[in-house]
């Protein structure tokens, strides 16, 4: 049992004579160690940022193609637009130049003139018959209703659409298809 002890005091004095003549050696082993693994990870972290800015720059140059398409549909669409106005543009020129129009055409020029006998006949009779009389309302409202009657006619003679004429004219549309209908009968 003392053999047994006595060997074993013997190793473990060996073991730290070892240790310490070996201690450099064992510094430098289990520091490579240490640095191989830190030089590792530092690689694996440069490939990782590497990949991220690999995808990243493709997701920008995706997103800068797509900012090119959006823009030339963009200048297309403003192209269509300005096509489809012109002739718009061209249909309220027209309008415009309609006066001239209405004074060549002989059917118009006779609504005219009745036009400015009913203007005539309602100054006649905005103006007091005695000092405190004045225009009746109900005969300011058959004269208002017969000018707009004149008026939708003639626009219609002209080549507006009823839904032209409800608008400008503050009418419904079918009020107007109306008396369109019982103008033609």
């Amino acid at each position: 049992m003392l053999s047994s002890v006595l060997v074993s005091i013997l190793v473990i004095i060996f073991v730290i004579l070892f240790i310490f003549y070996k201690r450099n050696m064992l510094l430098q082993v289990f520091s490579l160690n240490m640095k191989s693994s830190a030089n590792q990870l530092q690689e694996e972290l440069e490939k990782t940022a590497d990949l991220v800015i690999q995808q990243l720059e493709e997701r920008i140059k995706h997103l800068e193609e797509l900012l090119e398409t959006a823009d030339t549909s963009i200048v297309l669409l403003d192209e269509k637009i300005r096509a489809a106005n012109k002739p718009l543009e061209k249909k309220t020129e027209d309008r415009i130049d309609c006066p001239i129009e209405v004074i060549s055409n002989p059917s118009e020029i006779k609504l005219e003139e009745d036009q400015k006998k009913e203007v005539k006949e309602l100054g006649q009779m905005a103006m007091p018959i005695n000092g405190n009389q004045k225009i009746g309302v109900d005969n300011y409202k058959e004269l208002a209703r017969s000018n707009k009657r004149n008026t939708i006619l003639s626009m219609a003679d002209q080549g507006y659409s009823s839904t032209e004429i409800a608008k400008i004219t503050g009418i419904s549309k079918s009020e107007i298809i109306l008396l369109l209908q019982l103008n033609k009968k």
